[in-house]
């Protein structure tokens, strides 16, 4: 028996089952979607108050630096603390600065007058900008019958006396470095209505640079511009915790408030009145004088027209902006030698200054050049674009009269020829097409090619007196940077070093240090567009040694008894005036200064005028000498030794070092400067600790580090958010 069809229910179960499912994802899409848009959401109401308030607190900084460094301190000011913030504070009222330019040397003494305004006594902060090559030799404050004398000691000998003058409740401040170009000094109780006097002396070098006919054009800038400051009444630590929209509204409204509310703005005292007067002996003859920014008188002091007196049209003028003063020699076909001199004690000072020949007609040296690029892992990116451009750039700036090579390396090294050829077409263009296979990566070791560069043989063709030049093109990213420069130490080879640092930061200290060492100079190129400036300027200027191999002989009595600095002479370059420094038991009357040039050897017989003195020479010598003690670490000097000899020089000639400060104390007036009059014995017994390591005491002198961290509060939170949500997400990615 048969049922019926139409009893008969067909269940499609296969098909219910694929709906059922289908629906669940579409649920689970729509819940993803759901989770995220919250979580975006979410993520965009925490980082913006954080990222508006980051922002502004990053534009903050730099509009009140507009408004509180450069330009705003372009001249040494008193900046006085009043508890009413709305008060005006008070600017220098008269500045009358004497300059004594000697050479390539000025040392200027800078005396100004303050006042204080106030009923009350106040605190005021004593601010100088100055040139980051210059050194401050004195620094006095004078406030009715008390006295702050600046003065150079050893760190922790500055230490006790500053808290030993702080107990006995004297005015007492460590001189601080703000910035490579910015002291500053506390003043605490001011006088009431009193009268403030600061007589600020330093020494300050003489800028060389070039003028649009490739002329020389020697520089002179002092600051003394008197600018509208800024007193903010905003509160920093407002931004420490941004929360809100509101707050970052509330904080752009208190910017407009600093920058527009002139009942906060300290108004310049309208007569600020600046007197200035320039002793200038070039040591050659001077072309021409000029100012950029006043209007001058000159007076020549001398019939060889060498020495002038220069002084503003106006006895005093309204101080608006920094004095600025270029001069000229006379064109010379011949190198000529200037010299100074300056008497510390029972001890004297030369100074030779070598001015090259100002002439296109003077022949040029033949050289060997050596090329070194680094292709090492480091260097990849840009810096590799960068160091091939220099390179293939450099090989194009080559003469017929020049002989080269080219060394790669990474962790090996890789010769274009295996010694130097000259450089015709044919040997050129294999150069090029060398460079443009050379690709970055592997390890750094710069030993080898330094060391193969140094002794590489050279090609028959060329003189025996072509002059050995080694180009250095490297980030500088080495480990053992001291081995390196004792292998330059140490070299025989008649050799010259010049580096180029590639790359956005180059190890500046390694790359300086190993040109100083290699008689050299250091060139820094970081924008891809400047290659060809810097390497044309480069090697124009070592194509154009006019001098080479100087050196001095002085009179046998006196032969045993000088210490000459540097160590080793560099070469005269045109356009690049060389300077000597020379220190002596007894006085130098005369010496020969010899060396190589294109044509033949070079003699000169430099008479050195008793006349002819200086100020600042001893502390041109001093730095020389503490740079040379500080770089004999590297050949395995006695560390406690050096850093006793360091101490001693800083302290006899007053010019800073790693170990010693600048501490200001009060004292009667009629009292002179502490004195320190430890031997370099008893500093060395007394000397608590040492370095740890040789590059320390280079890097406390030479170089500062960068500090970045940009940005982290948002980091921060979304790191935050991604780990809460990630067990979440997980789980639902998973079904």
């Amino acid at each position: 028996m048969f049922n019926s069809n139409k009893n008969l229910r067909l269940i499609d179960y296969q098909h219910s089952y694929f709906y059922q499912q289908k629906r669940k994802k579409q649920r689970r899409k729509w819940l993803k979607f759901i989770i995220l848009f919250l979580l975006v959401t979410s993520v965009i109401a925490v980082i913006v108050p954080f990222a508006r308030a980051a922002t502004f607190n990053q534009e903050l900084p730099a509009k009140m630096s507009s408004v509180t460094e450069n330009p705003l301190i372009q001249g040494p000011q008193l900046l006085f603390s009043h508890p009413d913030k709305r008060q005006r504070a008070t600017l220098p009222v008269d500045i009358t600065a004497n300059i004594e330019v000697n050479g390539l040397v000025a040392y200027a003494r800078i005396k100004q007058v303050f006042i204080n305004p106030y009923n009350s006594s106040v605190s005021g902060e004593y601010q100088f900008p100055l040139p980051e090559s210059s050194a401050i030799k004195h620094l006095t404050i004078k406030m009715a019958d008390q006295v702050i004398i600046g003065q150079i000691m050893e760190k922790q000998a500055a230490k006790a006396v500053y808290q030993q003058a702080k107990k006995q409740g004297k005015k007492a401040s460590l001189v601080q470095q703000q910035k490579p170009n910015l002291f500053t000094n506390n003043i605490a109780n001011i006088p009431p209505l009193s009268k403030v006097e600061v007589t600020l002396e330093f020494i300050m070098p003489v800028n060389i640079t070039k003028n649009s006919l490739s002329e020389s054009v020697f520089n002179l800038r002092l600051p003394v511009a008197i600018t509208t400051r800024y007193q903010s009444i905003y509160d920093q630590k407002t931004f420490d915790k941004p929360n809100s929209e509101a707050l970052f509204h509330n904080a752009k409204e208190a910017l407009k408030r600093i920058e527009y509310n002139s009942e906060v703005l300290p108004k310049a005292i309208a007569d600020n009145h600046t007197a200035i007067s320039i002793s200038l002996n070039a040591g050659a003859s001077i072309r021409t004088i000029k100012s950029a920014s006043h209007n001058i008188q000159t007076q020549a002091l001398d019939n060889q027209e060498s020495q002038y007196l220069i002084t503003l049209q106006k006895q005093q003028t309204t101080a608006k902006q920094d004095f600025e003063i270029s001069w000229q020699l006379k064109a010379s076909y011949e190198p000529q030698v200037s010299s100074f001199t300056e008497q510390i004690g029972d001890e004297y000072f030369t100074l030779l200054t070598f001015f090259p020949p100002e002439s296109e007609q003077v022949s040029t040296l033949s050289r060997d050049i050596i090329f070194i690029i680094d292709t090492s892992g480091s260097m990849q990116g840009s810096a590799i674009a960068q160091a091939k451009a220099s390179l293939q750039q450099a090989i194009l700036n080559l003469s017929s009269e020049d002989s080269f090579n080219i060394i790669a390396f990474d962790d090996n090294v890789s010769l274009l020829f295996t010694k130097t050829q000259m450089a015709t077409n044919h040997n050129i263009a294999q150069a090029q097409q060398f460079i443009n296979h050379l690709q970055a990566d592997g390890g750094t070791e710069m030993y080898r090619p330094l060391s193969q560069a140094l002794v590489m043989a050279k090609d028959q063709q060329q003189t025996a007196k072509a002059i050995r030049q080694v180009i250095f093109i490297t980030d500088g990213a080495v480990a053992n940077e001291f081995e390196l420069m004792q292998l330059l130490e140490g070299a025989q080879a008649n050799f010259r070093l010049f580096t180029v640092g590639i790359g956005a930061a180059p190890n500046g200290y390694f790359m300086k240090k190993a040109a100083q060492f290699g008689r050299g100079s250091y060139v820094f190129i970081n924008n891809s567009e400047d290659v060809q400036k810097q390497m044309t300027a480069l090697m124009s200027k070592i194509n154009h040694p006019a001098i080479t191999n100087i050196s001095l002989i002085f009179d046998n009595l006196v032969h045993q008894e000088t210490e000459v600095f540097p160590k080793k002479i560099t070469d005269l370059y045109m356009g690049e005036p060389l300077q000597i420094t020379v220190k002596s038991k007894l006085p130098i009357t005369s010496m020969q200064a010899m060396g190589d040039s294109a044509q033949s050897p070079w003699y000169q017989q430099v008479i050195v005028d008793d006349n002819q003195s200086s100020k600042g020479i001893s502390t041109l010598w001093a730095r020389r000498k503490i740079e040379n003690l500080l770089d004999s670490l590297v050949t395995g000097a006695d560390k406690a030794q050096v850093k006793a000899d360091v101490i001693s020089t800083s302290i006899a000639h007053q010019t800073l070092s790693p170990y010693t400060s600048f501490i200001a104390v009060e004292m009667p007036a009629e009292l002179l400067p502490i004195t320190a009059k430890n031997s370099a014995k008893n500093n060395a017994i007394k000397a608590k600790y040492q370095m740890n390591t040789l590059a320390k005491a280079h890097e406390n002198l030479m170089v500062a580090m960068p500090r970045t961290a940009l940005g982290w509060h948002q980091q921060l939170v979304i790191g935050l958010i991604l780990m809460l949500s990630a067990p979440l997400l997980l789980r639902i990615w998973s079904k």
